[in-house]
């Protein structure tokens, strides 16, 4: 089968356009970007897009990659300050001369949406409440939408980032899987891939995995975004999908995790007003 966002996306959008008509305050989500990376404009465009078709303001903050980062320090300072502003983002990846982990802890952890933050990454270690990052928590809402059990199952996450493989490997646990964790130094991968019962993939190589790693049966979420002869494609082969769609779960790319990440997102922001009017 094949677990595509769109319908997943759709029907939470309605839920959350309705949710922001009955709030009295309206929710703004600030976006601090740096220009250089033609991928961030992609991501970019998406948020606005989707921020807009919920009734949330979007406002970009632009800088040029020749800026200083005393001028991004000052600029989240000021946003987190100012009571009109719900939610930040600050996009990556940034210059060579920027800090990323330095600047993302300068947020207010209350309107950090990406859920970066070391508090917010320490409240999801924790078991505790807080915003969680939006591609891990995108994916398990995906996995819910098409009734993708975990408890007791086998999980593999190719990725050790702290943007997606540490927090998704907390969040499956939290549901009572089974998670390995590997990584390019991990010993006998083909083999833990053909033994799990669901594969998280986002190790950014096209055609890294093909038909052959999988049994049947298995659920593989391909969370890469890459590029191949121009044209957008994950890790899994996309030649082999229709093969892996009559025996296994596959999330194309694109169509699957990049749509419930950026409505993970989405989701955060509302949250914050949502837990201010209770």
């Amino acid at each position: 089968m094949l677990l595509e966002g769109k319908p997943c996306v759709e029907k939470r959008l309605e839920e959350l356009k309705t949710k922001v008509l009955k709030m009295e305050k309206k929710p703004t989500l600030a976006i601090i970007h740096v220009c250089g990376d033609d991928a961030s404009d992609i991501y970019i465009h998406n948020k606005f897009k989707r921020c807009i078709q919920v009734g949330i303001t979007p406002r970009l903050y632009y800088f040029l990659e020749t800026a200083s980062q005393r001028s991004i320090e000052d600029k989240i300072m000021e946003l987190n300050k100012d009571d009109d502003i719900t939610g930040i983002i600050l996009q990556l990846p940034l210059p060579d001369h920027m800090d990323p982990r330095y600047l993302t802890n300068l947020i207010d952890p209350n309107k950090d949406v990406d859920g970066f933050t070391q508090t917010n990454t320490g409240k999801l270690f924790l078991g505790m409440d807080g915003l969680v990052s939006c591609t891990p928590k995108g994916i398990m809402e995906l996995l819910d939408f098409y009734d993708i059990p975990l408890e007791g199952k086998d999980v593999l996450i190719i990725n050790r980032s702290n943007i997606v493989g540490k927090p998704l490997a907390h969040l499956m646990m939290r549901r009572d899987a089974t998670v390995t964790v590997a990584h390019s130094k991990t010993e006998n991968l083909e083999q833990k891939i053909k033994q799990a019962d669901v594969v998280v993939t986002a190790v950014g190589i096209p055609n890294f995995l093909s038909k052959d790693n999988f049994k049947d049966g298995a659920t593989i979420i391909d969370v890469s975004m890459n590029r191949l002869d121009g044209k957008l494609c994950g890790d899994v082969r996309k030649d082999d999908y229709l093969e892996l769609m009559v025996r296994c779960n596959l999330t194309p790319v694109p169509g699957g995790v990049g749509q419930t990440t950026v409505m993970a997102l989405l989701e955060n922001v509302i949250s914050i007003i949502e837990n201010k009017e209770r």
